[in-house]
């Protein structure tokens, strides 16, 4: 996880999951690509490429601009609020919403999200944490995320407290 103080901005992205995001999705892609070489079951034809174009080029381009999205995933927080930028979407919450940040197992109990509370009790997911390898310490692993989900919401909170005792703080 990288901290950036970017003019009053404190950036939280990471390089690596950010790759991690990208090259996955253009994985995931390539491999489905596959199937356009396999002989259809019944009949054991194989796909000539105008059956299939049609649907392959543009689905490449989408692929192509959700990975140069993942490659802009972070958490941005400034004077008035957090800024979640997600792959697809961005979400803003103002200070004034956000009662606290709270970190929580993720439902496949895989790792660990930080996730933001507002004032009305909502939670919006902030950042998820998942540490698979060692697939044989899982155990380890486990603690590793939840290690760093717990520092990224410590971090997170700091921030917020910093940024409410300065727009409480007198100027003059």
């Amino acid at each position: 996880m990288q901290t950036l103080l970017d003019g009053g901005r404190h950036v939280y992205a990471s390089r690596r999951r950010q790759l991690l995001l990208a090259g996955s999705l253009i994985a995931l892609f390539l491999f489905s690509l596959t199937l356009l070489a396999e002989p259809d079951p019944d009949t054991g034809l194989k796909p000539v490429p105008s059956d299939y174009l049609w649907v392959v080029i543009p689905a490449g381009l989408l692929i192509a601009a959700l990975a140069w999205r993942a490659r802009k995933a972070k958490v941005v927080t400034n004077d008035k609020g957090v800024e979640i930028v997600r792959v697809v979407g961005r979400e803003w919450i103002p200070w004034a919403a956000l009662r606290r940040f709270e970190v929580h197992p993720t439902p496949g109990r895989q790792g660990f999200a930080v996730l933001a509370r507002l004032d009305n009790e909502v939670l919006v997911k902030v950042w998820t944490e998942i540490t698979i390898r060692p697939v044989r310490d899982r155990a380890a692993a486990k603690e590793v995320a939840r290690a760093k989900a717990e520092a990224l919401a410590v971090a997170l909170e700091a921030d917020r407290k910093a940024r409410q005792a300065a727009a409480l703080a007198p100027s003059g």
